[in-house]
């Protein structure tokens, strides 16, 4: 299924940070621009996921991930409890905003590759990011968070004010020492914290811990970002 207007943060889900107008502000951390949009029009890639080498169909798998964990996603803001299927729908969502943020500043980006074809033939080929995404479900030191057995977390949606999201969305806490991963946080809405795991810090830095978790976009509320960061923080990952 070839879509044009791919979205690497899902349009469902940021739409709750738009006005009566659906509006959002949004930075591009790649390319160091900040503006207004529609959250229809935002963190949208030209055929972000068209695969050119290989034929499954992601984008269909993305679709059918989002029709199931959108409106679970719905039911944690309305404080509904959810069953143990939609629990795991919401843990796919999760997993899924992983695999797009890894590689959210990479869509313009073909990697040389080699592909071995039927009868031995070897041919020279480019990787688009849809081939990158693809291949990275199989890598054994990918985190999936469906390893980790957050059904049997406790889950609490936290009250909050003025929260960012972005492709690093999911941010995965630890311990002081540095132990195995504790908590899972994800902010469902502007106001809305899911922590799944231990309980945060009142003080913890969500919107700036987001924000260096984030490798491209970063959306929020109209008139709640700072619009010229976008500049500054693409000028300093460049001299990184």
């Amino acid at each position: 299924m070839t879509v044009k207007a791919a979205h690497m943060v899902s349009k469902g889900y940021i739409r709750e940070w738009a006005d009566a107008k659906n509006i959002v502000d949004v930075l591009d951390l790649q390319d160091g621009r900040g503006y207004r949009s529609s959250y229809n029009k935002a963190t949208v890639v030209s055929y972000g996921y068209d695969a050119k080498i290989l034929t499954r169909d992601l984008e269909l798998d993305y679709s059918h991930i989002e029709n199931s964990g959108t409106p679970a996603i719905v039911k944690l803001r309305n404080g509904d409890p959810l069953t143990a299927a939609e629990q795991s729908a919401v843990i796919a969502f999760l997993d899924m905003h992983l695999d797009r943020g890894r590689y959210a500043d990479k869509t313009k980006i073909r990697v040389p590759a080699m592909v071995l074809k039927a009868g031995g033939r070897i041919e020279d080929a480019e990787l688009a990011l849809g081939d990158m995404l693809l291949l990275s479900q199989s890598f054994q030191d990918v985190l999936r968070l469906t390893a980790l057995g957050l059904e049997h977390w406790p889950w609490q949606i936290r009250e909050e004010m003025g929260l960012a999201t972005g492709d690093g969305g999911v941010l995965l806490w630890r311990q002081p020492d540095g132990a195995e991963i504790s908590t899972v946080s994800f902010p469902l809405s502007p106001t809305q914290l899911l922590v799944i795991g231990q309980d945060l810090a009142e003080d913890a830095p969500l919107n700036s811990r987001l924000a260096g978790n984030s490798r491209r976009w970063i959306v929020g509320e109209k008139g709640t970002l700072d619009l010229s960061m976008a500049a500054v923080i693409a000028a300093r990952r460049s001299q990184g």
